[in-house]
């Protein structure tokens, strides 16, 4: 497994091809902007950063990564095709994400799920150290791992996300 960083045109293509395999929302619901922004460099964040898994020169994944402090980062967009599912590779490009995330120097990662819609990335999150942070309504969690391994988790207390 290896992660490519979203740098080009092509880059974007391709998460074209695959994101609305992995993610159940209409093409006419989200517009890839997230994506976009990452490679451009316009936005308003510390970081933004996204990656495609690849496996044997296939791309067989999204992940990400944002923040707007040093201390804390969240995983952003984090799925796997269909056909590459229950492989191992969520668990390979994870490793990957979050090791990355430490060398950055974040404490602490978080990422928010629904517990219908993705029930089945929730036990690899916690067999990979998250904790579940809070409960929201329709459906939706916050969860969070220390990084290093000594930083407290806090329950989060940010800017509401979308379904708050």
């Amino acid at each position: 497994m290896k992660l490519h960083k979203l740098t080009t045109q092509k880059d974007f293509e391709t998460v074209k091809s695959i994101f609305y395999q992995i993610f159940i929302i209409k093409e006419s619901e989200y517009d890839l902007s997230h994506f976009k922004d990452s490679i451009t460099g316009k936005h308003n964040l510390q970081r933004l950063e996204y990656y495609l898994g690849y496996e044997n020169d296939m791309a067989v994944g999204i992940t990400g990564v944002y923040a707007d402090n040093e201390n804390e980062c969240w995983l952003g967009w984090f799925g796997i095709t269909p056909q590459h599912r229950r492989k191992g590779y969520a668990t390979k490009m994870l490793d990957l994400q979050l090791l990355m995330m430490k060398n950055y120097g974040y404490k602490i990662c978080r990422l928010y799920t629904n517990t219908t819609l993705n029930k089945e990335a929730i036990p690899m999150y916690l067999k990979i150290g998250f904790v579940k942070d809070s409960d929201y309504k329709n459906h939706f969690i916050t969860m969070a791992k220390s990084l290093d391994g000594v930083t407290h988790i806090q329950k989060w207390k940010g800017k509401p996300l979308g379904f708050v």
